[in-house]
């Protein structure tokens, strides 16, 4: 027995096509949402740590849209960091009329450079709760310290920073955030001889009346090329070959020299 045709198939196929298709260009042309916008860049995003490095001077830019009218106090603030490693700190103690190394505590997840600027100072331009969150500033860092009784966590917190202050690595450059008529922004970061290996953030955090706004983070990578990596590479993870490899160099060099000089 012959079964009947479907009927309608091919009808409600191109049905259920059609409202997949309206459903696909709804989704596609929903209209943006309103917000104020913000573009930042950086002079540099690539720093080399050649064998004379002494520093790098970076420009930070951006500009700001929409703001208009939305407030008539508008601040930046910038900071640059990373990379994160452990790290350990020691106390002095007095012991027996010599102040030694007594007690120490390992800080998670430290970052090794840390530099803040800013249009106005911090406490000026929102709450220190709101800085917390936020984690601008030394001051508000989410530094994660173990082996240290809780009693004594903030007094190694406080020696953490203010050796790093000391290192050069840590900065807070207050109004160092050039605001020109609430649109064109910029600052200058400087990266020290001494600065670490690896992968930074430069973030960009905008206020009005205290209020964050908008916000943006750059990448910005450090580290060395070329020969100079391809040897700190063999130094930092096979040390033995790189001790005999510099033997050898000097044996040959060595050489080279008495065999110039008798000629």
């Amino acid at each position: 027995m012959a079964r009947p045709p479907k009927q309608g198939f091919g009808r409600r196929s191109l049905a259920s096509l059609l409202l997949v298709a309206a459903s696909c260009l709804s989704i596609y042309f929903v209209p943006p949402a309103s917000g104020q916008g913000l573009v930042t860049d950086i002079s540099k995003d690539i720093v080399d740590l050649r064998y004379d490095f002494a520093g790098a001077d970076l420009l930070l830019f951006g500009a700001l849209s929409d703001v208009g009218g939305l407030s008539d106090q508008i601040d930046i603030v910038v900071s640059i960091s990373g990379p994160t490693e452990d790290m350990r700190v020691r106390k002095k103690e007095k012991i027996s009329g010599l102040w030694i190394n007594n007690r120490a505590a390992i800080i998670r997840a430290a970052p090794g450079y840390y530099a803040l600027s800013s249009t106005r100072p911090l406490d000026e331009i929102s709450s220190s709760e709101n800085l917390s969150r936020l984690a601008l500033g030394a001051d508000h860092l989410p530094l994660d310290i173990d082996l240290a009784p809780s009693a004594e966590r903030t007094a190694f917190r406080e020696g953490f920073i203010r050796n790093m202050v000391r290192a050069g690595l840590y900065r807070l450059d207050e109004d160092r955030v050039s605001l020109i008529g609430q649109t064109l922004f910029r600052t200058a970061v400087r990266l020290p001889s001494n600065v670490p290996e690896g992968l930074f953030d430069a973030r960009v955090v905008v206020f009005a009346d205290g209020v964050v706004i908008a916000e943006d983070v750059i990448d910005i990578a450090v580290g060395k090329t070329g020969f100079e990596r391809a040897v700190y590479q063999v130094a930092r993870n096979d040390p033995a070959i790189y001790g005999l490899s510099a033997v050898l160099i000097a044996l040959l060099a060595g050489w080279a020299a008495g065999f110039l000089s008798r000629r």
